[in-house]
């Protein structure tokens, strides 16, 4: 069982099992249970096939944990996602790990930024943009592009060489790629028709 640094991760055994984490400092957040093992693995897996970075949650300015849905009867089953890794005050921090998005920018103040929603009546209405996570503003601004959220979900049987079916999950749109990485593979996909 390896952590995000790419490092073994450091194992303890305690009255409510084996548990997994991240030994290194600083912490990139890697935490699971002995039983989670095989989910983890193959979560981990994914998040890196996505092309994303690891995200860090704007509001605490640390990495982000991996988390997975372990409900066996949700459709999600397995699929990797992040929350914010504050055990004291966490907010409300979300975002799935198998889907490629870009990084965010940081503002004045070299934080990672916030993204929101334009909430006022108009042409600009629920569009998103980075600002700064501070209460004391700096007053960084920046329209958040809008870029297709790309994830794999699964492979064409018996191809040579593999192939991965992939989606876009904003529009619905499929497609089968040799590439394992879901930021490439749509690149490619797009130049065919350009």
């Amino acid at each position: 069982m390896e952590c995000f640094h790419g490092k073994p991760a450091a194992c303890s055994t305690t009255a409510r099992g084996t548990f997994w984490f991240c030994g290194e400092t600083p912490s990139c957040e890697f935490f699971c249970h002995d039983e989670d093992c095989y989910l983890f693995t193959r979560a981990m897996e994914a998040c890196q096939n996505s092309g994303s970075n690891h995200p860090i949650c704007p509001t605490h300015q640390r990495l982000a944990k991996l988390r997975v849905v372990k409900d066996k009867m949700k459709e999600n089953y397995g699929r990797p996602f992040f929350t914010c890794s504050d055990r004291h005050d966490p907010c409300n921090f979300w975002q799935w790990g198998d889907v490629y998005e870009s990084p965010r920018p940081r503002c004045k103040h070299g934080m990672v930024c916030t993204v929101r929603k334009v909430k006022k009546e108009g042409p600009t209405q629920n569009r998103l943009f980075y600002c700064c996570p501070q209460i004391d503003s700096c007053g960084f601004f920046e329209w958040k592009e809008i870029e297709p959220r790309v994830a794999k979900t699964g492979f064409v049987l018996f191809s040579d060489p593999l192939e991965y079916r992939y989606k876009n999950e904003d529009t619905g749109e499929a497609f089968t790629s040799t590439n394992i990485n879901a930021k490439e593979a749509y690149e490619e996909f797009l130049k065919k028709y350009e």
